[in-house]
């Protein structure tokens, strides 16, 4: 997995937690998950599929709310463990 691919594979793996996001749109980065229907079981699920996914495995002290408010936030971290 590159840094080029790690957008595009994001949005992938967030697009079908966020149940109050229409099915055609992109996945706005920038804006709270919560929001945007992404709920505490959905979240371990996504904290799993990212873990698989992207080969990295997210430390305690990055399991905070903050990590998981926007995919942004999301990215950041993810590239920082790849």
């Amino acid at each position: 997995m590159t840094a080029t691919d790690l957008p595009l594979k994001l949005q992938e793996i967030l697009r079908p937690k966020l149940r109050f996001l229409a099915h055609s749109a992109e996945v706005p980065m920038d804006e709270d998950l919560g929001k945007l229907g992404l709920d505490s079981m959905a979240s371990i699920d996504l904290l799993m599929e990212i873990e698989q996914q992207f080969g990295v495995q997210i430390p305690d002290e990055l399991m905070t709310a903050d990590t998981f408010t926007t995919g942004s936030h999301l990215r950041s971290v993810i590239e920082k463990l790849i």
